[in-house]
């Protein structure tokens, strides 16, 4: 009966080369919404926020599906040896999961504010056993399953003051306008207050042209002409706005 179960190593690995295939065409897709910032209008926001959800739950759910059929190779041999790997991997397993689980959660993005006990901080990075979390005195890393039973509280409406919001348009002339490059050019300055990470959407233009309008702190008051004129030696136009 367990004969009628197994399926063969060539079946396995074409299955392993779907899977992994659905997960990169999954996340190529995600990129080529980012990068392409004329569909940044109301709709591209939602699509991604889905397709990262799906993408969240498509890889533990891979593995588990590489995982049960790799057992079904040599019933005997290969569930014992998933068994024990189990048994041996239990806590890691149970932080990957759970991390996934947690995932879900919109609070749970780069960027985002959050406080787990006494440490309250923005989350600098996201992994796959945990998150980093960059507090005054430096980075924490926490993992989930700690997160979990500590709980958490995200953190919204406080420490606004000295918040700066800008208008950027890139001019016709520039090669390249996508909010890709912008971002990758303002991860390099000095002048921008990274505890306070900048939020940059693209605002709609009635001449259609590309305008995005960004929200961050500079690390001291004067630094703000200091990074106007940054973005404008870039060559974009940049303004304050309300």
């Amino acid at each position: 009966m367990l004969e009628d179960l197994s399926i063969s190593w060539s079946r396995w690995f074409i299955l392993i080369l779907l899977i992994v295939g659905i997960f990169m065409l999954v996340g190529f897709i995600i990129k080529v919404i980012e990068r392409n910032t004329r569909t940044g209008g109301y709709f591209s926001q939602p699509i991604i926020k889905y397709l990262r959800k799906l993408r969240i739950l498509l890889e533990p759910f891979g593995l588990g599906i590489i995982a049960m059929t790799f057992a079904l190779i040599n019933p005997v041999i290969h569930g014992s040896l998933i068994l024990i790997s189990l048994a041996l991997a239990y806590i890691p397993l149970r932080n990957y999961f759970t991390g996934h689980l947690l995932l879900l959660n919109d609070a749970f993005s780069e960027g985002e504010r959050i406080k787990v006990n006494s440490n309250e901080g923005v989350i600098d990075k996201i992994d796959r056993l945990g998150l980093t979390l960059q507090i005054k005195e430096g980075v924490r890393f926490i993992n989930y399953t700690s997160l979990i039973n500590d709980g958490f509280t995200k953190v919204e409406g406080e420490r606004l003051e000295g918040i700066n919001f800008l208008q950027i348009v890139p001019p016709e002339e520039m090669k390249d306008k996508s909010l890709g490059r912008l971002k990758d050019r303002l991860f390099a300055c000095p002048y921008i207050d990274w505890f306070y990470p900048p939020e940059i959407k693209v605002v709609d233009q009635p001449n259609q042209q590309i305008a995005y309008k960004a929200r961050l702190r500079v690390r001291q008051d004067q630094h703000l002409k200091h990074l106007i004129q940054l973005l404008e030696d870039w060559g974009y136009q940049c303004r304050p706005i309300l």
